[in-house]
């Protein structure tokens, strides 16, 4: 995550005092721009811990200041269908789309119950996701076309 948020804020031109100015505004006093640069930076202590965690409360508050959802804080944006992969990063490639999918709640992970997964979704949601999947599916999307 601190790689990612250092490069989004970068892509947006700001500098750390500008990103903490704005959490600040925006309800977040605890994100200064030394917070931030711990955060970004990764930094460990003596015992090779980091010294600074990320709250999910935190995490909403830098995805509202930077203006993304939280989930492309925490993990990469997938490339585009027209970029080449290099052989080595399919697998990872791969892996991002699962996560993503997961922290989005489009998807439970591989080996978790799906029923239980989907138990949480409110009706409305669900609704929509299950439309989703069959539309997916139908496609091809889904691990293929049904028939």
């Amino acid at each position: 995550m601190a790689e990612r948020v250092r490069e989004v804020r970068r892509k947006q031109g700001m500098t750390a005092a500008q990103l903490a100015e704005v959490c600040a505004n925006l309800g977040y006093p605890e994100l200064t721009t030394q917070a931030l640069s711990n955060i970004e930076s990764g930094r460990r202590d003596k015992d090779g811990r980091r010294r600074r965690y990320v709250t999910v409360d935190e995490l909403i508050g830098l995805a509202r200041a930077l203006e993304v959802a939280p989930v492309y804080l925490l993990i990469p944006p997938l490339p585009s269908p027209d970029q080449p992969l290099p052989d080595d990063a399919a697998e990872a490639n791969a892996l991002t789309h699962v996560w993503q999918a997961f922290i989005k709640g489009e998807r439970p992970l591989p080996g978790m119950d799906p029923q239980r997964f989907l138990s949480e979704v409110p009706r409305e949601e669900f609704t929509r996701l299950l439309h989703r999947l069959v539309e997916a599916n139908d496609t091809g999307e889904a691990g293929g076309p049904r028939g």
